[in-house]
């Protein structure tokens, strides 16, 4: 099996941004995850969103296509 190579393709202002960012990804197919900024683990928990921000990754084969993505969003 082929070890699938993951890049950071964009910081969020927001766990709601990120989310948001997710789900549009999910609708047009590609996988991706998000990662705590800093200490954001902790302000999402006791403060239910945190402004450090979240780390979204991708495969680095969907790179290109997220990018475009974000730039439709008016992300990049």
């Amino acid at each position: 099996m082929e070890e699938v190579k993951v890049v950071k393709i964009f910081t969020s202002q927001d766990n709601l941004q990120a989310e948001m960012i997710l789900d549009t990804l999910k609708q047009n197919g590609i996988p991706a995850y998000k990662k705590d900024a800093d200490e954001s683990g902790f302000m999402n928990i006791y403060g239910g969103n945190s402004m450090c921000g979240e780390e979204i990754y991708v495969a680095e084969t969907d790179a290109e296509r997220v990018t475009q993505i974000l730039q439709e969003m008016g992300l990049e």
